[in-house]
């Protein structure tokens, strides 16, 4: 299995993203015309079931990639430890920049535009409402991913930038 995956793992991926998006479009796009989004109040949108299908999709796929990458990952450190060192140490720092910045984070809504997205989530999600904890991890996800939108930037933008000054300066 993983051999036949290695090799043919990308278009099998894209294939099942095809086929997904068109029995999605098959099933939403005529039982879209059937209602008026823009006049509906949020009791009516919750109702609305045409786009379940891409909903659930969206999250099978993604649960199935998380179990992927975790046994895969698993499969790799198990045949070569001492290669997966590298790799076990950069989930380790990014564990422990998450830890920092969770510590970092305020549990608490300080802007007027963080309070009302609050409140209309809580509003229109039936009782629902964000905890200190979670406005942490909110804050805390954010700031990671700014971190490796940065990070992505200069790896991708930068280096390949400034990688021919510095090879001429050795």
């Amino acid at each position: 299995m993983y051999n036949f995956l290695s090799k043919n793992g990308q278009l099998v991926a894209f294939l099942m993203g095809v086929v997904l998006v068109v029995i999605f479009l098959a099933i939403a796009v005529p039982g879209a015309g059937d209602y008026y989004f823009d006049s509906m109040d949020d009791a009516e949108l919750f109702g609305v079931n045409v786009f379940n299908f891409g909903i659930l999709a969206a999250i099978a796929l993604s649960v199935l990639c998380a179990a992927g990458i975790l046994l895969f990952g698993l499969f790799h450190v198990a045949s070569n430890p001492k290669g997966s060192i590298k790799g076990i140490l950069g989930v380790l720092v990014i564990a422990a920049l998450m830890f920092l910045f969770y510590t970092m984070a305020s549990g608490s809504a300080d802007h007027d535009t963080i309070k009302g997205a609050i409140e209309n989530y809580e509003t229109s999600a039936e009782g629902r409402f964000i905890s200190e904890g979670n406005l942490k991890w909110i804050g805390s996800a954010i700031r990671m991913g700014l971190l490796m939108a940065g990070l992505a930037f200069v790896a991708l933008v930068v280096m390949p930038i400034i990688s021919p000054i510095i090879n001429r300066v050795k």
